[in-house]
């Protein structure tokens, strides 16, 4: 099928005749919402038009947010676990960002910085004659805007100067502001990656499993874990399936889930393949309770039969060395 091209070059359109209403008739209205407004009727043209798209401004970090139709280039942040007292951890890691990035800066001030000429460079060449060529440089200035309370504070940016390499054309609004987020937008990439590395860090420090066994004040052996009980609740529901456990009832409102427990069958494909053992619960087939409650340190797991009595300890500590090799290799957080 034949198409027509599209045109590359701006062309002049022809206005069209306005019409002419014989004697005796009223013209018809014509509607307004088509109208082209005068401020942009009266704007560039042709090959002057900027068509690149807006940028956006990401908030990849966790603690960070943008507000929706927000005018200017700015983010929010937010006082999280990760960053303690907030003003200090943005300053710090955003005077990181500035050295690492070899960004010079001319005068700094309260809460506020001011760059020297960053440059932004393009590829120019082939193979072994490629080479870098200056395109355009810009100085912005850096702001925070902590809240009254600091538990928030605003990272905005705004453009100083800048100038083209080759053209003496002032920038226009739409690339200073894709300047400003492209800007902005590296400043919270670096934070999110710092935020990142603490959250690894964290999680690298805590204990790969949390769940320990003990004796409750009824003398019955029961499963402790740090989590909260919430936690706990939707974490079990993920390992009952490592472990043979279907639940065929639940109470979430008292906590307790009613489970059936069936041997697993090793299967034809798994003798065949091998893999990893699945852990097996040293208990007889058929129903269980599970009860969980609140504690000063977290969570308890209570086992009962399907009469609702207490399991032995000897059988709940069996069902814990059980639990936790589950717990490893499904990588849930108990």
């Amino acid at each position: 099928m034949w198409t027509t091209p599209e045109p590359t070059t701006a062309t002049e359109i022809k206005k069209i005749n306005e019409l002419t209403i014989p004697k005796g008739l009223i013209a018809p209205r014509k509607p307004g919402q088509f109208d082209i407004p005068a401020a942009v009727a009266a704007g560039a043209k042709g090959e002057a038009v900027e068509l690149k798209a807006p940028m956006q401004v990401l908030a990849v970090s966790t603690n960070a947010r943008v507000e929706e139709d927000d005018k200017e280039v700015r983010v929010f942040f937010e006082r999280n676990e990760f960053t303690g007292d907030l003003m200090p951890y943005l300053t710090t890691n955003l005077q990181e960002f500035f050295t690492q990035n070899n960004i010079v800066i001319t005068e700094a001030a309260n809460n506020s910085w001011q760059t020297d000429w960053i440059s932004q460079f393009e590829d120019t060449g082939w193979w072994l004659w490629e080479s870098q060529e200056l395109t355009q440089q810009s100085k912005f200035q850096v702001l925070l805007e902590p809240k009254i309370h600091g538990r928030t504070a605003a990272l905005r940016v705004a453009m100083l100067q800048h100038q083209y390499s080759q053209a003496e054309q002032p920038i226009t609004a739409i690339a200073q502001r894709r300047e400003e987020v492209h800007f902005l937008n590296r400043m919270i990439d670096h934070l999110a990656t710092v935020e990142m590395e603490k959250i690894r860090a964290a999680k690298a420090s805590l204990p790969d499993v949390l769940l320990t066994r003990a004796v409750n004040e009824k003398d019955e052996a029961v499963l402790l874990t740090t989590q909260s009980i919430d936690v706990t609740w939707n974490q079990l529901e993920l390992l009952f399936e490592q472990v043979s456990l279907t639940v065929t009832d639940l109470n979430r409102t008292d906590y307790v889930y009613y489970v059936n427990f069936t041997k697993p069958d090793a299967g034809f494909w798994g003798s065949i393949w091998g893999g990893e053992e699945q852990p097996v619960l040293p208990i007889a087939e058929g129903e269980y309770q599970l009860h969980l409650s609140k504690t000063d340190k977290g969570t308890a797991i209570k086992w009962r039969d399907k009469d609702g009595k207490a399991l032995d300890q000897a059988t709940v500590y069996a069902i814990y060395d059980v639990f936790v090799a589950a717990i490893r290799q499904a990588k849930l957080e108990l």
